[in-house]
Protein backbone atom coordinates (compact mmCIF):
# COMPACT_ATOMS: atom_id res chain seq x y z
CA UNK A 1 0.00 0.00 0.00
CA UNK A 2 1.33 3.44 -0.94
CA UNK A 3 -0.52 6.61 -1.95
CA UNK A 4 1.98 7.11 -4.79
CA UNK A 5 0.86 3.93 -6.55
CA UNK A 6 -2.01 5.54 -8.50
CA UNK A 7 0.29 8.18 -10.04
CA UNK A 8 2.85 5.52 -10.99
CA UNK A 9 0.10 3.33 -12.49
CA UNK A 10 -1.29 6.19 -14.60
CA UNK A 11 2.21 7.08 -15.82
CA UNK A 12 2.74 3.45 -16.88
CA UNK A 13 -0.67 3.23 -18.57
CA UNK A 14 -0.62 6.49 -20.52
CA UNK A 15 2.42 8.58 -19.65
CA UNK A 16 1.74 11.20 -22.34
CA UNK A 17 -1.85 11.88 -21.23
CA UNK A 18 -2.53 15.27 -19.63
CA UNK A 19 -2.54 14.88 -15.85
CA UNK A 20 -2.33 18.36 -14.32
CA UNK A 21 -3.23 21.86 -15.44
CA UNK A 22 -2.22 24.68 -13.12
CA UNK A 23 -4.21 27.88 -13.28
CA UNK A 24 -1.11 29.81 -14.42
CA UNK A 25 -1.28 27.81 -17.67
CA UNK A 26 1.39 25.17 -17.01
CA UNK A 27 0.49 21.63 -18.06
CA UNK A 28 2.00 18.28 -17.04
CA UNK A 29 1.50 14.72 -18.26
CA UNK A 30 1.35 11.74 -15.92
CA UNK A 31 4.97 10.93 -16.83
CA UNK A 32 6.01 14.54 -16.21
CA UNK A 33 4.65 14.40 -12.68
CA UNK A 34 5.98 10.93 -11.92
CA UNK A 35 9.46 11.70 -13.25
CA UNK A 36 9.59 15.03 -11.42
CA UNK A 37 8.51 13.38 -8.17
CA UNK A 38 11.11 10.66 -8.70
CA UNK A 39 13.94 13.17 -9.21
CA UNK A 40 12.80 15.12 -6.17
CA UNK A 41 12.70 11.91 -4.13
CA UNK A 42 16.29 11.19 -5.09
CA UNK A 43 17.31 14.69 -4.02
CA UNK A 44 15.55 14.30 -0.67
CA UNK A 45 17.35 10.99 -0.05
CA UNK A 46 20.64 12.70 -0.86
CA UNK A 47 19.84 15.35 1.73
CA UNK A 48 19.32 12.64 4.33
CA UNK A 49 15.53 12.38 4.49
CA UNK A 50 14.88 8.80 5.59
CA UNK A 51 12.06 6.26 5.78
CA UNK A 52 9.45 7.52 8.25
CA UNK A 53 10.84 11.05 8.59
CA UNK A 54 8.32 13.88 8.88
CA UNK A 55 8.92 16.71 6.38
CA UNK A 56 6.88 19.92 6.47
CA UNK A 57 5.45 21.29 3.20
CA UNK A 58 4.97 25.05 3.47
CA UNK A 59 3.67 25.78 -0.01
CA UNK A 60 0.64 27.32 -1.66
CA UNK A 61 -1.28 25.05 -4.06
CA UNK A 62 1.11 24.40 -6.96
CA UNK A 63 2.61 21.62 -9.10
CA UNK A 64 5.62 21.84 -6.76
CA UNK A 65 3.44 20.95 -3.79
CA UNK A 66 1.84 18.05 -5.69
CA UNK A 67 5.25 16.62 -6.62
CA UNK A 68 6.59 17.12 -3.10
CA UNK A 69 3.80 14.94 -1.73
CA UNK A 70 4.51 12.10 -4.15
CA UNK A 71 8.29 12.45 -3.77
CA UNK A 72 8.02 11.92 -0.03
CA UNK A 73 5.71 8.94 -0.46
CA UNK A 74 8.22 7.44 -2.92
CA UNK A 75 10.83 7.28 -0.14
CA UNK A 76 8.33 6.29 2.59
CA UNK A 77 8.64 9.67 4.31
CA UNK A 78 5.65 11.48 5.80
CA UNK A 79 4.58 14.91 4.46
CA UNK A 80 3.31 17.40 7.03
CA UNK A 81 1.10 19.82 5.11
CA UNK A 82 1.03 23.29 6.66
CA UNK A 83 -1.00 26.32 5.61
CA UNK A 84 1.01 28.75 3.49
CA UNK A 85 -0.89 31.54 5.28
CA UNK A 86 0.92 30.80 8.53
CA UNK A 87 3.59 33.17 9.83
CA UNK A 88 6.97 32.09 11.21
CA UNK A 89 5.74 31.38 14.75
CA UNK A 90 2.74 29.34 13.52
CA UNK A 91 5.01 27.43 11.13
CA UNK A 92 7.49 26.66 13.92
CA UNK A 93 4.67 25.54 16.24
CA UNK A 94 3.25 23.24 13.55
CA UNK A 95 6.64 21.74 12.75
CA UNK A 96 7.23 21.17 16.45
CA UNK A 97 3.87 19.44 16.94
CA UNK A 98 4.54 17.11 14.04
CA UNK A 99 8.26 16.58 14.81
CA UNK A 100 9.25 17.60 11.28
CA UNK A 101 12.96 17.16 10.47
CA UNK A 102 12.89 19.57 7.52
CA UNK A 103 10.67 22.02 5.67
CA UNK A 104 10.16 22.43 1.93
CA UNK A 105 9.05 25.85 0.73
CA UNK A 106 9.64 28.41 -2.02
CA UNK A 107 10.82 31.99 -2.30
CA UNK A 108 7.47 33.30 -1.02
CA UNK A 109 7.88 31.47 2.25
CA UNK A 110 11.64 31.78 2.53
CA UNK A 111 11.85 34.34 5.34
CA UNK A 112 9.27 32.60 7.47
CA UNK A 113 10.66 29.11 6.94
CA UNK A 114 14.20 30.21 7.74
CA UNK A 115 13.05 31.92 10.93
CA UNK A 116 11.02 28.89 11.96
CA UNK A 117 13.73 26.37 11.13
CA UNK A 118 16.52 28.35 12.81
CA UNK A 119 14.50 28.61 16.00
CA UNK A 120 14.14 24.82 15.99
CA UNK A 121 17.57 23.89 14.52
CA UNK A 122 15.87 22.04 11.68
CA UNK A 123 16.92 21.88 8.05
CA UNK A 124 15.38 24.04 5.35
CA UNK A 125 14.92 22.83 1.80
CA UNK A 126 14.31 25.42 -0.89
CA UNK A 127 15.72 28.77 -1.94
CA UNK A 128 18.81 29.65 -3.99
CA UNK A 129 22.43 30.54 -3.01
CA UNK A 130 21.72 30.69 0.69
CA UNK A 131 23.85 29.82 3.73
CA UNK A 132 24.43 26.34 5.10
CA UNK A 133 21.30 24.57 6.23
CA UNK A 134 19.40 25.60 3.11
CA UNK A 135 19.41 23.44 -0.02
CA UNK A 136 18.03 24.14 -3.48
CA UNK A 137 15.84 21.13 -4.14
CA UNK A 138 15.40 21.87 -7.85
CA UNK A 139 19.16 21.95 -8.45
CA UNK A 140 19.68 18.71 -6.56
CA UNK A 141 16.73 17.02 -8.30
CA UNK A 142 18.17 17.83 -11.73
CA UNK A 143 21.11 15.51 -10.99
CA UNK A 144 18.90 12.48 -10.37
CA UNK A 145 17.81 10.39 -13.34
CA UNK A 146 17.13 7.01 -11.71
CA UNK A 147 13.40 6.30 -11.62
CA UNK A 148 12.37 5.62 -8.03
CA UNK A 149 9.36 3.44 -7.35
CA UNK A 150 7.31 3.80 -4.20
CA UNK A 151 7.78 0.95 -1.72
CA UNK A 152 4.88 -1.28 -0.74
CA UNK A 153 4.12 -0.35 2.87
CA UNK A 154 1.84 -1.83 5.54
CA UNK A 155 -1.59 -0.18 5.44
CA UNK A 156 -1.21 1.13 8.98
CA UNK A 157 1.96 3.10 8.17
CA UNK A 158 1.55 6.87 8.52
CA UNK A 159 1.15 8.59 5.15
CA UNK A 160 0.61 12.27 5.98
CA UNK A 161 0.16 14.58 8.94
CA UNK A 162 -2.73 17.02 8.61
CA UNK A 163 -3.87 19.77 10.93
CA UNK A 164 -7.53 19.72 11.84
CA UNK A 165 -9.45 22.89 11.09
CA UNK A 166 -12.04 22.67 13.86
CA UNK A 167 -14.25 25.46 15.08
CA UNK A 168 -12.69 25.66 18.54
CA UNK A 169 -9.24 25.30 20.04
CA UNK A 170 -5.81 25.11 18.42
CA UNK A 171 -5.42 22.81 15.39
CA UNK A 172 -4.30 19.27 16.20
CA UNK A 173 -1.79 17.27 14.16
CA UNK A 174 -3.48 14.09 12.92
CA UNK A 175 -1.52 11.22 11.38
CA UNK A 176 -3.34 9.63 8.45
CA UNK A 177 -2.39 6.14 7.31
CA UNK A 178 -1.81 4.89 3.75
CA UNK A 179 -4.41 2.15 4.07
CA UNK A 180 -6.99 4.30 5.83
CA UNK A 181 -6.67 7.18 3.37
CA UNK A 182 -6.97 4.76 0.47
CA UNK A 183 -10.03 3.11 2.03
CA UNK A 184 -11.94 6.35 2.64
CA UNK A 185 -11.16 7.48 -0.92
CA UNK A 186 -12.37 4.11 -2.19
CA UNK A 187 -15.68 4.52 -0.33
CA UNK A 188 -16.37 7.70 -2.27
CA UNK A 189 -15.25 6.13 -5.55
CA UNK A 190 -17.48 3.07 -5.07
CA UNK A 191 -20.45 5.31 -4.27
CA UNK A 192 -19.81 7.47 -7.34
CA UNK A 193 -19.30 4.39 -9.55
CA UNK A 194 -22.46 2.61 -8.45
CA UNK A 195 -20.60 0.08 -6.29
CA UNK A 196 -17.97 -0.84 -8.89
CA UNK A 197 -14.59 -1.70 -7.38
CA UNK A 198 -11.14 -0.42 -8.41
CA UNK A 199 -9.04 -0.49 -10.51
CA UNK A 200 -10.77 2.08 -12.69
CA UNK A 201 -9.74 2.74 -16.30
CA UNK A 202 -8.55 6.13 -17.48
CA UNK A 203 -11.41 8.46 -18.28
CA UNK A 204 -11.85 9.29 -21.98
CA UNK A 205 -9.55 12.10 -23.12
CA UNK A 206 -12.48 14.43 -23.76
CA UNK A 207 -13.58 14.17 -20.10
CA UNK A 208 -13.20 17.47 -18.28
CA UNK A 209 -10.61 17.71 -15.49
CA UNK A 210 -11.52 17.70 -11.81
CA UNK A 211 -11.20 21.22 -10.42
CA UNK A 212 -9.35 21.51 -7.09
CA UNK A 213 -10.03 24.80 -5.34
CA UNK A 214 -9.50 23.52 -1.80
CA UNK A 215 -6.02 23.99 -0.31
CA UNK A 216 -3.86 20.87 -0.41
CA UNK A 217 -3.02 21.30 3.27
CA UNK A 218 -6.73 20.48 3.86
CA UNK A 219 -7.86 16.85 4.00
CA UNK A 220 -10.54 17.63 1.40
CA UNK A 221 -7.96 19.06 -1.00
CA UNK A 222 -5.69 16.05 -0.68
CA UNK A 223 -8.60 13.63 -1.06
CA UNK A 224 -9.71 15.44 -4.23
CA UNK A 225 -6.20 15.17 -5.67
CA UNK A 226 -5.87 11.48 -4.88
CA UNK A 227 -9.45 10.74 -5.98
CA UNK A 228 -8.85 12.17 -9.47
CA UNK A 229 -5.82 9.93 -10.01
CA UNK A 230 -7.65 6.96 -8.53
CA UNK A 231 -10.57 7.21 -10.97
CA UNK A 232 -8.37 8.19 -13.93
CA UNK A 233 -9.17 11.87 -14.39
CA UNK A 234 -6.92 14.85 -14.94
CA UNK A 235 -6.63 17.71 -12.46
CA UNK A 236 -7.17 21.45 -12.78
CA UNK A 237 -5.45 23.01 -9.77
CA UNK A 238 -6.17 26.51 -8.47
CA UNK A 239 -3.44 28.27 -6.51
CA UNK A 240 -6.06 29.93 -4.32
CA UNK A 241 -9.81 29.78 -4.55
CA UNK A 242 -11.86 32.73 -5.67
CA UNK A 243 -15.42 32.41 -6.89
CA UNK A 244 -14.78 34.59 -9.94
CA UNK A 245 -11.69 32.61 -10.96
CA UNK A 246 -13.53 29.32 -10.40
CA UNK A 247 -16.36 30.52 -12.66
CA UNK A 248 -13.85 31.39 -15.41
CA UNK A 249 -12.20 27.97 -15.19
CA UNK A 250 -15.53 26.12 -15.14
CA UNK A 251 -16.62 27.89 -18.32
CA UNK A 252 -13.28 27.45 -20.11
CA UNK A 253 -12.77 23.76 -19.31
CA UNK A 254 -16.48 22.78 -19.14
CA UNK A 255 -16.07 21.31 -15.67
CA UNK A 256 -18.78 18.73 -14.94
CA UNK A 257 -18.54 18.47 -11.14
CA UNK A 258 -17.33 20.55 -8.20
CA UNK A 259 -16.16 19.75 -4.67
CA UNK A 260 -16.59 22.79 -2.43
CA UNK A 261 -16.54 23.97 1.16
CA UNK A 262 -19.69 25.79 2.32
CA UNK A 263 -17.89 29.16 2.20
CA UNK A 264 -16.94 28.54 -1.43
CA UNK A 265 -20.54 27.66 -2.22
CA UNK A 266 -21.67 30.88 -0.55
CA UNK A 267 -19.24 32.97 -2.63
CA UNK A 268 -20.37 31.34 -5.88
CA UNK A 269 -24.03 31.78 -5.00
CA UNK A 270 -23.41 35.51 -4.53
CA UNK A 271 -21.35 36.08 -7.71
CA UNK A 272 -22.29 39.16 -9.67
CA UNK A 273 -23.35 38.91 -13.30
CA UNK A 274 -24.31 35.73 -15.11
CA UNK A 275 -21.54 33.13 -14.62
CA UNK A 276 -21.84 30.07 -16.86
CA UNK A 277 -22.08 26.88 -14.79
CA UNK A 278 -24.17 25.04 -17.39
CA UNK A 279 -21.59 22.25 -17.73
CA UNK A 280 -21.73 21.35 -14.01
CA UNK A 281 -23.97 18.37 -13.27
CA UNK A 282 -23.54 18.24 -9.48
CA UNK A 283 -21.73 19.87 -6.57
CA UNK A 284 -20.41 17.89 -3.61
CA UNK A 285 -20.21 19.95 -0.41
CA UNK A 286 -18.19 18.93 2.64
CA UNK A 287 -16.53 20.56 5.62
CA UNK A 288 -19.58 22.03 7.33
CA UNK A 289 -23.31 22.60 7.31
CA UNK A 290 -25.09 24.20 4.36
CA UNK A 291 -28.11 26.21 5.46
CA UNK A 292 -31.42 25.54 3.75
CA UNK A 293 -31.48 29.17 2.61
CA UNK A 294 -28.07 28.90 0.91
CA UNK A 295 -29.00 25.56 -0.64
CA UNK A 296 -32.20 27.00 -2.09
CA UNK A 297 -30.43 30.12 -3.34
CA UNK A 298 -27.71 28.12 -5.13
CA UNK A 299 -29.95 25.44 -6.60
CA UNK A 300 -32.56 27.91 -7.81
CA UNK A 301 -29.95 30.15 -9.41
CA UNK A 302 -27.85 27.50 -11.17
CA UNK A 303 -30.25 24.52 -11.33
CA UNK A 304 -27.48 22.24 -10.04
CA UNK A 305 -28.19 19.70 -7.27
CA UNK A 306 -26.08 19.89 -4.12
CA UNK A 307 -24.78 16.59 -2.76
CA UNK A 308 -23.70 16.37 0.86
CA UNK A 309 -20.61 14.56 2.06
CA UNK A 310 -20.28 14.04 5.80
CA UNK A 311 -16.98 13.14 7.42
CA UNK A 312 -13.90 14.60 9.05
CA UNK A 313 -10.12 14.47 8.94
CA UNK A 314 -10.14 11.83 11.66
CA UNK A 315 -12.96 9.63 10.29
CA UNK A 316 -12.72 10.06 6.53
CA UNK A 317 -15.82 9.93 4.31
CA UNK A 318 -18.77 8.63 6.33
CA UNK A 319 -22.05 9.43 4.55
CA UNK A 320 -23.31 11.27 1.52
CA UNK A 321 -25.61 11.40 -1.47
CA UNK A 322 -24.69 10.65 -5.06
CA UNK A 323 -26.21 11.79 -8.34
CA UNK A 324 -27.65 8.26 -8.69
CA UNK A 325 -29.48 8.66 -5.37
CA UNK A 326 -31.12 11.85 -6.61
CA UNK A 327 -32.12 10.27 -9.92
CA UNK A 328 -33.58 7.27 -8.08
CA UNK A 329 -35.57 9.50 -5.74
CA UNK A 330 -33.70 8.31 -2.67
CA UNK A 331 -32.56 11.74 -1.46
CA UNK A 332 -34.16 12.92 1.78
CA UNK A 333 -34.23 16.66 2.53
CA UNK A 334 -32.49 17.68 5.75
CA UNK A 335 -30.19 14.65 5.79
CA UNK A 336 -26.43 14.53 5.15
CA UNK A 337 -26.64 11.29 3.24
CA UNK A 338 -26.72 7.52 3.40
CA UNK A 339 -23.89 5.89 5.34
CA UNK A 340 -21.34 4.58 2.82
CA UNK A 341 -20.85 0.84 2.43
CA UNK A 342 -18.05 -0.37 4.66
CA UNK A 343 -18.51 2.34 7.31
CA UNK A 344 -19.23 1.19 10.85
CA UNK A 345 -21.30 3.86 12.61
CA UNK A 346 -23.20 4.02 15.88
CA UNK A 347 -25.23 6.75 17.58
CA UNK A 348 -24.32 6.72 21.28
CA UNK A 349 -25.75 8.38 24.37
CA UNK A 350 -23.72 10.15 27.07
CA UNK A 351 -22.88 6.80 28.67
CA UNK A 352 -21.45 5.47 25.39
CA UNK A 353 -24.37 3.11 24.73
CA UNK A 354 -25.74 2.76 21.20
CA UNK A 355 -29.27 4.13 20.82
CA UNK A 356 -32.14 3.08 18.56
CA UNK A 357 -32.97 4.44 15.11
CA UNK A 358 -34.49 7.90 15.33
CA UNK A 359 -32.83 8.75 18.66
CA UNK A 360 -30.22 11.50 18.75
CA UNK A 361 -26.77 11.01 20.21
CA UNK A 362 -23.09 11.39 19.40
CA UNK A 363 -21.99 9.99 16.05
CA UNK A 364 -19.22 7.41 16.57
CA UNK A 365 -17.31 5.80 13.72
CA UNK A 366 -14.92 2.86 13.64
CA UNK A 367 -12.14 3.63 11.19
CA UNK A 368 -8.51 3.01 10.27
CA UNK A 369 -8.08 6.39 8.55
CA UNK A 370 -5.97 7.84 11.35
CA UNK A 371 -3.39 6.36 13.70
CA UNK A 372 -3.93 9.19 16.20
CA UNK A 373 -2.77 12.66 17.16
CA UNK A 374 0.99 13.14 16.94
CA UNK A 375 1.27 16.29 19.04
CA UNK A 376 0.35 15.05 22.47
CA UNK A 377 -3.31 16.03 22.08
CA UNK A 378 -6.20 14.03 23.44
CA UNK A 379 -6.65 10.54 22.06
CA UNK A 380 -8.79 10.10 18.97
CA UNK A 381 -10.03 6.65 19.91
CA UNK A 382 -12.70 6.28 22.56
CA UNK A 383 -11.91 2.60 23.07
CA UNK A 384 -9.38 -0.02 22.01
CA UNK A 385 -11.58 -1.42 19.26
CA UNK A 386 -11.10 1.58 16.99
CA UNK A 387 -14.16 3.76 17.61
CA UNK A 388 -13.87 7.55 17.24
CA UNK A 389 -16.25 10.02 18.88
CA UNK A 390 -16.96 12.66 16.23
CA UNK A 391 -18.30 15.37 18.54
CA UNK A 392 -21.33 15.65 16.23
CA UNK A 393 -24.87 14.95 17.42
CA UNK A 394 -27.18 13.20 14.98
CA UNK A 395 -29.53 10.29 14.37
CA UNK A 396 -30.05 7.49 11.86
CA UNK A 397 -33.25 6.27 10.27
CA UNK A 398 -33.88 2.59 9.52
CA UNK A 399 -32.42 2.99 6.02
CA UNK A 400 -29.07 4.18 7.47
CA UNK A 401 -29.67 7.76 6.35
CA UNK A 402 -27.84 10.15 8.66
CA UNK A 403 -29.23 13.43 10.01
CA UNK A 404 -27.18 16.02 11.90
CA UNK A 405 -28.48 17.96 14.89
CA UNK A 406 -25.40 19.95 15.86
CA UNK A 407 -21.96 19.92 17.45
CA UNK A 408 -21.74 18.51 20.97
CA UNK A 409 -19.45 21.29 22.16
CA UNK A 410 -21.50 23.98 20.40
CA UNK A 411 -24.70 23.05 22.21
CA UNK A 412 -26.09 25.93 24.30
CA UNK A 413 -27.52 25.08 27.75
CA UNK A 414 -30.13 27.77 28.30
CA UNK A 415 -31.92 27.47 31.63
CA UNK A 416 -31.35 23.71 31.58
CA UNK A 417 -32.67 23.27 28.04
CA UNK A 418 -30.53 22.13 25.10
CA UNK A 419 -30.40 24.62 22.24
CA UNK A 420 -28.66 23.86 18.92
CA UNK A 421 -27.18 26.86 17.07
CA UNK A 422 -27.87 25.41 13.62
CA UNK A 423 -31.62 25.35 14.24
CA UNK A 424 -31.63 29.01 15.25
CA UNK A 425 -29.43 30.02 12.33
CA UNK A 426 -31.75 28.32 9.86
CA UNK A 427 -34.69 30.34 11.15
CA UNK A 428 -32.87 33.67 11.14
CA UNK A 429 -31.73 33.13 7.56
CA UNK A 430 -35.39 33.21 6.57
CA UNK A 431 -35.45 36.93 7.38
CA UNK A 432 -34.80 39.00 4.21
CA UNK A 433 -32.41 41.34 6.04
CA UNK A 434 -30.09 38.51 7.19
CA UNK A 435 -27.28 37.73 4.77
CA UNK A 436 -25.26 35.49 7.09
CA UNK A 437 -25.52 34.50 10.76
CA UNK A 438 -23.89 32.44 13.49
CA UNK A 439 -25.28 31.75 16.96
CA UNK A 440 -23.18 31.04 20.06
CA UNK A 441 -23.84 30.76 23.76
CA UNK A 442 -23.16 33.93 25.76
CA UNK A 443 -22.71 33.72 29.53
CA UNK A 444 -25.77 34.78 31.54
CA UNK A 445 -25.99 34.95 35.33
CA UNK A 446 -29.57 33.66 35.49
CA UNK A 447 -29.83 31.25 32.55
CA UNK A 448 -26.26 30.00 32.46
CA UNK A 449 -26.10 30.73 28.73
CA UNK A 450 -28.31 32.58 26.29
CA UNK A 451 -28.28 32.30 22.48
CA UNK A 452 -26.55 35.31 20.91
CA UNK A 453 -26.72 35.87 17.16
CA UNK A 454 -23.91 37.51 15.18
CA UNK A 455 -25.59 38.84 12.05
CA UNK A 456 -24.33 40.08 8.71
CA UNK A 457 -27.22 42.20 7.43
CA UNK A 458 -27.90 43.41 3.90
CA UNK A 459 -30.21 46.20 5.06
CA UNK A 460 -30.80 48.19 8.19
CA UNK A 461 -32.79 46.38 10.88
CA UNK A 462 -33.13 46.64 14.65
CA UNK A 463 -31.88 43.87 16.92
CA UNK A 464 -35.26 43.81 18.69
CA UNK A 465 -37.01 43.14 15.40
CA UNK A 466 -34.86 40.06 14.78
CA UNK A 467 -35.43 38.82 18.32
CA UNK A 468 -39.19 39.14 17.86
CA UNK A 469 -38.95 37.44 14.47
CA UNK A 470 -37.21 34.45 16.09
CA UNK A 471 -39.59 34.26 19.06
CA UNK A 472 -42.59 34.12 16.75
CA UNK A 473 -41.15 31.02 15.08
CA UNK A 474 -39.55 29.03 17.91
CA UNK A 475 -40.09 27.89 21.46
CA UNK A 476 -39.31 30.71 23.86
CA UNK A 477 -36.32 28.97 25.46
CA UNK A 478 -34.67 28.48 22.06
CA UNK A 479 -35.07 31.97 20.67
CA UNK A 480 -32.11 34.33 20.52
CA UNK A 481 -31.87 36.83 23.38
CA UNK A 482 -29.20 39.14 21.93
CA UNK A 483 -27.99 40.29 18.52
CA UNK A 484 -24.72 41.83 17.36
CA UNK A 485 -24.23 43.14 13.84
CA UNK A 486 -20.83 42.54 12.21
CA UNK A 487 -19.43 43.07 8.71
CA UNK A 488 -18.46 39.41 8.21
CA UNK A 489 -18.25 36.22 10.25
CA UNK A 490 -14.76 35.19 11.39
CA UNK A 491 -13.63 31.91 9.87
CA UNK A 492 -10.85 29.40 10.42
CA UNK A 493 -8.19 28.53 7.83
CA UNK A 494 -10.42 25.63 6.74
CA UNK A 495 -13.31 28.02 6.07
CA UNK A 496 -15.46 27.08 9.06
CA UNK A 497 -17.13 29.65 11.29
CA UNK A 498 -14.74 30.47 14.13
CA UNK A 499 -17.18 30.09 17.01
CA UNK A 500 -14.45 30.47 19.60
CA UNK A 501 -13.71 33.95 18.27
CA UNK A 502 -17.42 34.78 18.42
CA UNK A 503 -17.67 33.52 22.00
CA UNK A 504 -14.73 35.76 22.91
CA UNK A 505 -16.54 38.68 21.27
CA UNK A 506 -19.69 37.89 23.24
CA UNK A 507 -17.71 37.80 26.50
CA UNK A 508 -16.18 41.20 25.71
CA UNK A 509 -19.54 42.85 25.21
Amino acid sequence: MNLAFDLERRAAEAGDRLALIFDDGREFSFSDLDNWASRMAGALKELGVADGDHVALYLQNSPELVCSLFALWKIAAVPVTISALYGASELAASMGKAAAVAVISDQKGLANMRAAAESMTQAVIGGVDLPAGVADLDQLAAKHTVQLRAPDLPGDRDAVVLFTGGTTGAPKAVAMTHGGTFETMSRLARAAKGGKEAPYPLAPEETSPNLIGLPLFHSGGQQTLLFALHVGRSILLMEKFSAQRAAELVERYRIDNLFLLPTMLYDIAHLAGEPDFSSVRSVLVAGGEVSSALRAQFEERFRIPLLNNYGSTETGHVAGWTASDIKAGGWLPGSVGRVYDGVELEIRDDQGVAVAYGEAGEICVRTTVSSGYVDGGSEILVDESGWIASGDIGYLNADKVLFLVGRKREMIKCGGFQVWPTELEEELLQHPAVLDVAVVGAADERMGEIPMAFVVANEEILADDLIEFARARQAHYKAIRAVRFIDELPRTAAGKIDRQALRSMSANG
